[in-house]
């Protein structure tokens, strides 16, 4: 065999392990192009993955491996059927030839029923032969059908056949997603999206808190909101440097001690601990997290301290909570001990949770631990406050988790190592993005049962109303960028969608929360019928719902099953986009031209504000009408929800996340312009959510 033919051979295996290990061949970006996967990507992700690609035999191996996985396990470690009321079954691997003894099984319902049956081997549908290299090739792989009216939940499945047996957890998702009273009676609702952070109260630290939350939550019930949307809640890594980006969090199974108001503490707060003066910081100084965190914890280990707490609550909610708790509270106590080395520069005796050198921290350092243990204590019966306030939660589950973070450090084998995840280049940004997020490991999240998403899940449900789904694509695929290279040399990374839609949809009803799904930037094909028929909600954000010629498309071309907003945290406010000061000065003919064709379809719904055109800027009276406007165009639509950004409530042009932009720049740092004890008399936001529940009620503009 020459040479030639020896690069072909290593090129059609590397193919077939690269599909073997889920590495999509190509994609197609936002403008409809087909983008090839490059053997540079290819090979990075294969690294990630632990695969040695530059070796003929290592790949071979490899490679047989992989295609006999499946034949490895007579039941998989966990199997999602499909949605309840279709027939489903699930993958039994035996020894062959078939056994002369039949296959029984049985299933322990979550509620103690039992279910149990057996089937003829021979009778069981679909069996392959074991590959070819594989050791026995005798092997039979099965498909043992269940009944199709199983109630949704977590059941126990355990097999029998000759001399195999085996257990495995069986997941019936419902026929999909929980949906509300009004969603399922055809009625339209809207809600107010917030920054926490930037809330700001006369009693608040400098940063909002959830009794800030609150009181916005009983503000939007009154102006007739159904939902008031929040960015995520999860716990940043310990220390008054932390970053502040709220999506790239050392936790997200645990909450912000930092929202925590030390009002409602009461008599637990030393009196000396006041702060800040009655005024409150100014608003235009932003939120200053180092300033903030300093006093806060100062103020609350003083209130540990002197114990004037339920401490039997504290002690039933800290063994609930479990391991993760304990080690995540462990975790923070460890990287203020070593600040501010992340954990992999820790001792080795203590940078893994079952390293040598934990017992006797933990007995050493029991203090500190179980403060951090009592901030979420305190946080979550905070939080569960602010949600019975008035309006439901609409909270916001990240992506991912900071690779230093307290995640990462407990369970690192659920991570790739080197790789980090992003998006590919696309309009909104040319050189793709690198977001420096850990990649969860697929093959890790499926052996352990799905354990780490049902948690996260869960958490972020709880006290929720509705929860949105960052970048809900990582359901199917993540974007992958190798150690070594930028975002435009990435690739695509499959996850298995139906199980984890399963889960999704099973958790959604246990917490009876409605779902939406963040999809936006490069989507793949067919995902979005998926999740409208699983019952998640799409984003349609007015800005990016444009026709190819650029002109936008009107409500009425959204689908029912939508979440319709302006814009996002990521993007300018109305005002900030009508202004241009989003974009170089360059580009000011472009969004003139841009303004124009949004006035266009303004007025193609008789909504276009009289004596405003392309060229109206700087003009308080114009910006209102224009505001009214769009609320009102979006408002009218089918989608059933419609989000407000409390910036444009305001007529703010603040841009709360630059992306792309250092921690050190002015991201997640802004503050409202006016404190919640004068948010119920602003004119402005009083008459945008008055139109807005008025268009809700009113006729739908169903036409495109």
């Amino acid at each position: 065999m020459d040479e030639r033919e020896n690069n072909q051979g290593h090129e059609a295996a590397l193919a077939r392990l690269a599909a073997l290990a889920g590495i999509a061949p190509d994609y197609h970006d936002t403008e409809g192009q087909r983008r090839a996967l490059t053997p540079s990507a290819r090979a990075g992700v294969l690294r990630a993955l632990g695969h040695d690609p530059c070796s003929p035999g290592a790949v071979r191996d490899a490679v047989a491996a992989l295609e006999l996985a499946p034949w490895r396990e007579p039941l998989p470690p966990i199997a999602v059927l499909p949605p309840a009321g279709r027939a489903g079954g699930v993958a039994v691997v035996l020894a062959a030839p078939a056994p002369a003894a039949p296959l029984r099984w049985r299933i322990a319902l979550e509620d103690g029923a039992r279910r149990e049956g057996s089937a003829a081997v021979a009778a069981l549908p679909a069996p392959a032969r074991a590959p070819a290299h594989a050791p026995d090739r005798s092997g039979l792989r099965l498909t043992l059908p269940l009944p199709a009216d199983l109630p949704p939940g977590y059941h126990r499945l355990e097999i029998s056949c000759g001399a195999t047996a085996a257990i495995t957890t069986l997941v019936q998702p419902p026929a999909s997603a929980w949906r509300p009273d009004w969603l399922a009676a055809g009625r339209r609702e809207w809600g107010i999206g917030a920054a926490l952070f930037a809330l700001w109260s006369r009693h608040s630290w400098g940063i909002g808190d959830f009794v800030d939350l609150g009181a916005l939550a009983r503000l939007a019930a009154g102006w007739g909101a159904r939902l008031v949307g929040i960015n995520p809640l999860h716990a940043p890594l310990p220390g008054e440097t932390a970053d502040p980006n709220p999506y790239r969090p050392s936790s997200r199974r645990f909450l912000n001690p930092l929202h925590l108001d030390l009002a409602a503490l009461g008599a637990m707060v030393p009196p000396d601990a006041a702060w800040p003066p009655p005024d409150g910081p100014p608003p235009g100084a932003g939120v200053d997290y180092a300033l903030v965190h300093r006093r806060k914890h100062a103020a609350l280990a003083a209130a540990f301290d002197g114990g004037q707490w339920d401490a039997a609550g504290f002690a039933e909610f800290r063994h609930a909570g479990g391991e993760a708790l304990e080690r995540f509270a462990l975790f923070n106590a460890l990287a203020e001990h070593f600040a501010p080395r992340p954990w992999r520069d820790w001792p080795a005796a203590l940078a893994r949770p079952d390293a040598p050198g934990i017992a006797a921290f933990r007995r050493t350092h029991a203090t500190p631990i179980a403060y951090h243990a009592w901030l979420q204590w305190i946080a979550e019966r905070q939080l569960a406050e602010a949600a019975r306030a008035g309006a439901g939660l609409y909270r916001d589950l990240a992506l991912g988790v900071d690779p230093d973070g307290a995640d990462v450090w407990a369970d690192p084998a659920q991570f790739l190592s080197g790789a980090r995840i992003g998006a590919p280049p696309d309009a909104f940004a040319r050189a793709g993005q690198d977001w420096g997020l850990p990649v969860p490991d697929p093959r890790a999240l499926r052996a352990d049962g799905y354990a780490p998403f049902i948690a996260a899940l869960r958490a972020n449900l709880r006290h929720a109303a509705a929860l949105r789904i960052d970048h809900v694509m990582g359901l199917d695929r993540l974007y992958v960028i190798p150690a070594g290279a930028d975002a435009r040399d990435g690739a695509y990374l499959r996850y298995p969608l139906a199980d984890l839609l399963g889960i999704l949809t099973l958790e959604s009803h246990r917490q009876r929360c409605l779902l939406v799904g963040e999809d936006l930037g490069t989507v793949p094909d067919g995902l979005r019928a998926r999740l409208d028929a699983a019952a998640v909600l799409s984003t349609r954000l007015l800005l990016f719902e444009r026709w190819p010629d650029g002109l936008f498309r009107r409500p009425g071309t959204y689908p029912r099953l939508a979440l319709a907003a302006f814009a996002t945290h990521d993007l300018p406010t109305f005002r900030g986009w009508w202004e241009g000061r989003d974009l170089p000065p360059e580009a000011a003919a472009a969004r003139a031209h841009e303004r124009a064709l949004l006035l266009a379809a303004l007025a193609d719904r008789g909504l276009a504000p009289a004596g405003v055109d392309a060229a109206t800027t700087d003009d308080p009276a114009a910006l209102a009408a224009l505001l009214h406007a769009i609320h009102q165009f979006l408002a009218r639509g089918p989608s059933a929800l419609v989000l407000a950004s409390l910036g444009d409530l305001l007529a703010e042009t603040v841009q709360l996340n630059h992306p792309g932009m250092a921690a050190e720049a002015a991201n997640w740092r802004h503050r409202y312009r006016l404190p919640m004890e004068g948010l119920g008399s602003d004119s402005l936001a009083r008459s945008l959510t008055a139109a807005i529940a008025t268009a809700r009620a009113g006729a739908m503009d169903g036409e495109p």
